[in-house]
């Protein structure tokens, strides 16, 4: 008796010295290890690997200026292993995993923590970035991209009755803005005719100098190279002579916030503001009025309301009018609700979401149709340098050599097929993994920038993490059945489960939760 005496005085201290030093991950990680409480348990492993995901690509908004004079061609893949990286740390949220009872009793794991206090750390940076922005929000106006400026001046154009499809020209930007040459995007066009490789910031300087003289720049994107909704939304800003449009950008990230929360199970709101802030590269396009932030808060409206057939549809049209890379989650879409709802289903929202985007650029078209279209289609058919931080990226620093541009368009055309091939077989039990799959391709192609792919985590996440979609309420919650009851009337089709309510992956048939639930389409 003395002996265990003696024993339970000398390891108590240190439980308690752990249990102190580890307290506050508990908001994070659940103790409640009991199979009522695994749905909550796998969703913050899942939020572990999106934690991995983001703190990756903070690292791509590190300068490369720092490290590619020293490391010549093979700096470029310093950039190439982020991207990459965070992609497999993105397909391993989703990927199905077996709560082992020896793994949950040991949770979290050492690297689990190391990963979380990372984030933790990460976010100094997100709210230096926030408060950045909110700063410039209140001061002159500064494009950091050449879009941004160009559908900025769009809308003046529009306000003054021009066309900004056929009037619009990067000149008038360079003398009206605040705009760095090297914020522009340069053509394989006159002074840069002939060349690969990207211009230096001697040369932006050096040809923007001579065509001001010149009065023309062929060497430099004039066009207003997206679809109308890019630049209506900030006709406002214009009206008011406001062409510091920063706040809708910072906007629409703390609305997708905010949704995010709302949709989020409550254990899990705590990590939607810890990668919410700690997402430093959706800060960074923030920071930048990058229209990405845009399209994807409208992309994930979609998701979340995609038992309902007009919501969704209807976000989805203005989501096609406002950026082509929206564009790449059509077909997606269409085997999400091919899957879940039917043919005839799908043909309906296909139909509306189309006919909100023609409707949307129609003034445009019929105005103007060549215009319009040359805009739309400026990102491929215009002579754009290759950059970007996929394959092409290795290309450029010489690591690899240049192929001709249809192979990078093959590349990208076979990694679209395989990934709706893969969405198919998953797209039940994941539906959100269309985040990822859908921009996947572009790390192949001609033009693969870091901007394209910041944009999928953090929604992944929030699709994930969603309790039920918007619109859609629980009438009853028994948390110890295991089946999910839907009644509908005559007049109602059936809701395919959501992947935020079934958390065993093998199956929709066994979740934790009980829902009876009725909508009208």
């Amino acid at each position: 008796m003395a002996q265990r005496s003696v024993l339970t005085q000398t390891t108590q201290p240190k439980e308690d010295h752990t249990t102190i030093r580890y307290r506050w991950m508990h908001r994070f990680f659940t103790t409640d290890v009991s199979p009522d409480n695994h749905p909550i348990v796998e969703l913050q492993r899942r939020a572990i690997w999106f934690s991995i995901a983001l703190i990756l690509q903070a690292g791509n908004e590190i300068s490369h200026d720092l490290y590619m004079p020293y490391l010549g061609p093979f700096g470029s893949l310093i950039p190439f292993a982020l991207i990459a990286g965070s992609f497999i740390a993105i397909a391993m949220a989703f990927r199905p995993a077996s709560l082992k009872r020896h793994v949950l009793e040991s949770r979290p794991r050492r690297w689990q923590r190391f990963v979380l206090v990372s984030t933790v750390l990460l976010t100094t940076a997100g709210i230096l970035l926030f408060a950045v922005t909110i700063a410039m929000c209140f001061m002159p106006p500064e494009f950091s991209n050449d879009g941004t400026s160009l559908d900025t001046n769009a809308a003046v154009l529009l306000l003054h009755g021009k066309n900004p499809y056929t009037d619009s020209n990067m000149l008038d930007l360079a003398r009206h803005f605040s705009i760095q040459p090297n914020w522009t995007t340069p053509l394989q066009r006159g002074q840069f005719a002939n060349r690969m490789d990207y211009p230096s910031e001697v040369d932006f300087q050096t040809v923007l100098d001579t065509d001001l003289k010149a009065g023309t720049a062929p060497e430099f994107e004039s066009k207003v190279s997206y679809p109308a909704l890019s630049f209506l939304t900030l006709v406002p800003f214009a009206y008011f002579n406001d062409m510091n449009v920063l706040p809708f950008y910072l906007l629409s990230y703390l609305v997708l916030i905010g949704i995010a929360w709302k949709v989020a199970r409550p254990e899990m709101r705590i990590w939607v503001l810890l990668l919410g802030l700690a997402n430093v590269s959706m800060w960074a396009s923030t920071k930048g009025a990058n229209l990405d932030i845009f399209y994807t808060l409208l992309i994930v409206l979609v998701w979340l309301l995609r038992d309902k057939r007009w919501s969704s549809a209807i976000f989805l049209g203005l989501a096609l009018a406002s950026k082509q890379i929206a564009w790449f989650f059509i077909p997606f879409y269409i085997i999400m609700v091919l899957r879940h709802y039917g043919l005839k289903e799908c043909v309906y929202r296909v139909v509306i979401a189309g006919s909100i985007g023609v409707a949307i650029n129609l003034p445009f078209i019929l105005w103007n149709p060549q215009a319009w279209v040359a805009g739309i289609m400026a990102p491929v058919a215009d002579p754009m340098f290759p950059v970007g931080v996929g394959l092409v990226g290795l290309s450029a620093t010489h690591l690899l050599p240049f192929f001709p541009k249809w192979v990078y368009t093959a590349l990208e055309g076979g990694a679209m097929a395989a990934c709706l091939v893969w969405y198919w077989r998953i797209c039940k039990k994941v539906p959100e993994a269309a985040m990822l799959l859908a921009v996947l391709p572009l790390f192949f192609a001609w033009r693969s920038l870091g901007s394209y792919f910041y944009c999928v985590a953090y929604p992944m996440f929030i699709l994930m993490a969603a309790k039920i979609p918007l619109g859609l309420k629980p009438r009853t919650v028994e948390s110890r059945s295991h089946t999910i009851d839907l009644a509908y009337g005559r007049s109602e089709r059936p809701l395919a489960v959501p992947s935020a309510l079934s958390f065993r992956t093998t199956s929709y048939s066994a979740p934790i939760f009980h829902y009876r639930t009725t909508l009208r389409m």
